[in-house]
């Protein structure tokens, strides 16, 4: 039997203090930013720039959303499939339930589909969080599609970080999330302050992130710490845990 050197244990750990010395702990590391292709950044950049220059007056916003649109316009000619996949999707959900609420889903991700960068059709992390999206219209009825959301957002983060990841759905995901929750305690949710949770914390840091976003004329790459995400999950199991508890007694 071959000998160790008597240090090799010393030596070894030292290499991992040395790895671990500039990373912070679990709670406070923070996911990477989310890598938006490089044309949509300057496009979006252009756009705040422009409208930022021109002090937010009307004209200016009339040329902010027209050129929105055009250039979403373009990104649906460049990938036919994926606007024929989405629509299909949310034709289906309208005819299942609410077409106000397919359509407003509908008109959010088609305009958004440049954020799929080199992505022909959607993916099945992208579907995954637009099932969740979709519940309400799916299954307005049943308290049981809080589980079908927790799975799905488990699923989809899976399958982003196996290879799968886009800006799409790094963007998407979190609206899902806020969307679905704040649907689902406004509907089954008993206690009247806990209604309003899910609804504050997403509409609170979407509306941070977009107030940013034009008082800089630009994108910003905001931090997305992993203690959010493990409080936000934490939060969903309790929300889903509650109103089951009710439906099974």
């Amino acid at each position: 039997m071959k000998k160790r050197d008597p240090h090799h244990a010393l030596i070894a750990l030292g290499g991992y203090r040395a790895r671990m010395a500039g990373k912070p702990g679990t709670w406070v590391a923070s996911r990477g930013i989310i890598a938006r292709p490089r044309a949509s950044r300057q496009f979006v950049d252009d756009l705040l720039g422009q409208l930022a220059a021109r002090h937010f007056v009307p004209t200016a916003w009339v040329s902010f959303i027209g050129r929105s649109l055009v250039r979403s316009a373009d990104e649906v000619r460049i990938r036919r499939a994926a606007a024929a996949e989405l629509t299909a999707f949310h034709l289906v959900a309208g005819a299942a339930g609410s077409w106000r609420w397919a359509l407003t889903s509908w008109f959010l991700s088609i305009t958004h589909l440049g954020l799929l960068g080199d992505r022909v059709t959607l993916g099945w992390p992208n579907r995954l969080t637009l099932l969740r999206a979709l519940l309400p219209s799916l299954a307005p009825a049943s308290r049981w599609t809080s589980l079908v959301a927790l799975a799905t957002d488990f699923a989809d983060g899976r399958l982003a970080r196996g290879g799968g990841e886009s800006a799409f759905g790094a963007f998407a995901d979190p609206i899902a999330d806020g969307v679905f929750w704040s649907w689902y305690t406004m509907r089954w949710e008993r206690n009247r302050w806990l209604r309003w949770v899910p609804m504050a914390l997403f509409g609170g840091s979407a509306t941070l992130i977009a107030v940013a976003y034009f008082a800089r004329g630009r994108t910003i790459d905001y931090p997305r710490p992993l203690a959010v995400r493990y409080l936000s999950a934490a939060m969903q199991i309790t929300l889903a845990w509650r109103t089951l508890r009710v439906d099974a007694r």
